[in-house]
């Protein structure tokens, strides 16, 4: 009897201390969803060239487009620095980089080139030594991004005008 007795208080308890805890629960207001955050807006992708220092910087879609511009740049020239600031970001939209090769290539000898992605448009800079090392870079971008707007603000030392094809 006794044993009935306390396995009824202690059923009481719990019955209670459940009620309670839904009775709390009642009188807490919902919590409105929150928004989905907005993504980022993505950081350019740069490569500067000072002698034979490259500085690669801005963000890349997934590991396998930072390794194949890094691949492009370490291929273009022998005995070079790579400094890489790339940040892989997941959702970030940037070019292929897969066709990149030919455009180091023919920036090589061009020790201040420049190579900026924002959106579609690729920006090449630097001073050519010859016009015909400006037109190799830009018809190896051209050849490499076919849908992208190539800006080409590649001056030549010889002449100093810039190459405006496809702007």
């Amino acid at each position: 009897m006794r044993a009935r007795l306390i396995g009824a208080a202690l059923l009481t308890a719990l019955l209670a201390a459940i009620g309670y805890g839904l009775a709390e629960r009642a009188h807490q207001p919902v919590a409105a969803p929150q928004p989905a955050a907005a993504p980022a807006a993505s950081v350019p992708v740069s490569v500067i060239r000072h002698g034979t220092e490259f500085t690669l910087a801005g963000d890349v879609a997934d590991p396998a487009a930072k390794r194949e511009l890094l691949d492009a740049v370490i291929a273009s020239s022998d005995d070079i620095t790579v400094v890489d600031h790339l940040v892989v970001a997941p959702g970030a939209v940037t070019i292929d980089f897969s066709g990149a090769g030919p455009v180091f290539e023919a920036a090589a000898g061009i020790d201040d080139f420049t190579f900026a992605i924002t959106g579609d448009t690729v920006t090449l800079g630097g001073t050519a030594a010859k016009t015909d090392e400006a037109a190799a870079v830009q018809a190896a971008a051209e050849d490499a991004w076919v849908r992208a707007r190539i800006v080409n603000e590649l001056a030549s030392s010889q002449g100093g005008e810039k190459s405006t094809k496809n702007d």
